[in-house]
């Protein structure tokens, strides 16, 4: 039951946030997925609390950047990415929408080769 009510928080707010920033931008954006991370209210170094978009991870790598790019221009967004992250192969981008903080961000790249993610061949 956990996980249906998450997901349905997760498209609720998508739907809500996707519309809102393409209203905000005056053009249609890409869907993107939104949770908001209201840990940083409780962390004693005053973090801000943030809402955090992901394109969907399924996305082929260069999809996934024009997605995150289209976000990126339409809002004014600025690249953030730190070394871990494009250790892992995402770039991610920041900026706010209607008075908050977002956190944009899309794998836009393999961190690993591909022959690393084929199943091996079974040998006898």
């Amino acid at each position: 039951m956990t996980d249906s009510l998450t997901m349905i928080a997760i498209d609720t707010l998508s739907q809500q946030v996707n519309t809102y920033a393409s209203r905000v931008a005056g053009e249609p954006l890409p869907p993107v997925s939104w949770m908001w991370d209201c840990r940083a209210r409780l962390d004693p170094t005053g973090a801000e609390a943030e809402f955090f978009g992901t394109v969907h991870p399924d996305l082929p790598a260069a999809e996934s950047n024009i997605q995150l790019v289209t976000w990126a221009r339409a809002l004014a967004l600025t690249d953030s990415t730190e070394m871990r992250d494009a250790a892992a192969g995402r770039r991610v981008f920041t900026g706010s929408l209607g008075n908050s903080r977002i956190r944009l961000a899309a794998f836009i790249e393999m961190p690993w080769p591909a022959s690393e993610t084929q199943p091996l061949i079974a040998l006898r």
